[in-house]
């Protein structure tokens, strides 16, 4: 999993938005799976400030990611569990496996632990449902984490063909969201341009239309409501149910 620059941008913004109510107090903060940070050092300073990077600790094995994510040679991988200590962020990690030493082991095929449920200020999931064959219930699973006022970023690919098991049409996010208790803040999209940098595009949540290839979207939702998860139906065809 990787945090790029447009993820990013979306955090902390989220973060804002989570401030003004929570004040000083630690945020906590749930991400599904280690998510590598991806942003080149003169992004990172304008979007979080130079004092907050100031002797920031790079990774250990940064050349092990920067060959997996095909990054240019002396990119640096900073340790984004310390970034987001700075920021002032409590952060829990889970995966299906204990990659890094510090996850906590979570099936997203399988119901959500209790102990996790209606938890969090903020729930990162940076492309993690799409690898799971249960999507449904992976993506109930990542909105369930999410506390009364808590925020979700989610992450996920549009027409990234075979980079998981599903690709995500954007009428996922108001069908879902407005059934329970959520509020769209964020739906954009954007696709890689042949220097590498990502191109943001126009994303119609419900009409069809023409997305570049290797797109993905994201996503920011705010938990409004308290009910119990139900699954929708496609707004399409709701007039067919009574």
């Amino acid at each position: 999993m990787a945090i790029n620059e447009v993820q990013l941008q979306l955090v902390m913004a989220t973060l804002r938005r989570a401030r003004k109510t929570a004040g000083d107090r630690r945020l906590g903060v749930l991400v599904f799976g280690y998510p590598d940070l991806l942003v080149d050092r003169p992004v990172l300073e304008h979007l979080v400030g130079a004092d907050l990077l100031r002797d920031l600790p790079e990774r250990a094995d940064a050349e092990a990611v920067r060959e997996w994510h095909k990054l240019r040679p002396g990119v640096p991988v900073y340790d984004t569990l310390a970034l987001f200590d700075r920021l002032g962020l409590d952060v829990t990690v889970a995966d299906v496996a204990a990659l890094q030493g510090i996850e906590r082991i979570v099936d997203l095929n399988e119901p959500l632990p209790d102990d996790l449920r209606r938890g969090f200020d903020l729930v990162i999931d940076p492309g993690t449902c799409e690898h799971c064959f249960n999507v449904g219930m992976a993506f109930r699973n990542v909105c369930e984490a999410v506390r009364l006022g808590g925020y979700l970023l989610h992450v996920a690919p549009l027409t990234f063909i075979n980079h998981g098991f599903w690709n995500f049409s954007p009428t996922v996010y108001p069908d879902y969201f407005e059934a329970n208790g959520f509020a769209l803040l964020h739906l954009g999209g954007s696709a890689p341009a042949a220097s590498g940098q990502q191109v943001p595009f126009a994303v119609n949540p419900v009409q069809r239309f023409s997305p570049p290839m290797n797109g993905f979207l994201y996503v920011v939702a705010e938990r409004t409501g308290e009910q119990a998860p139900v699954w929708p139906v496609q707004r399409k065809y709701r007039h067919m149910i009574g």
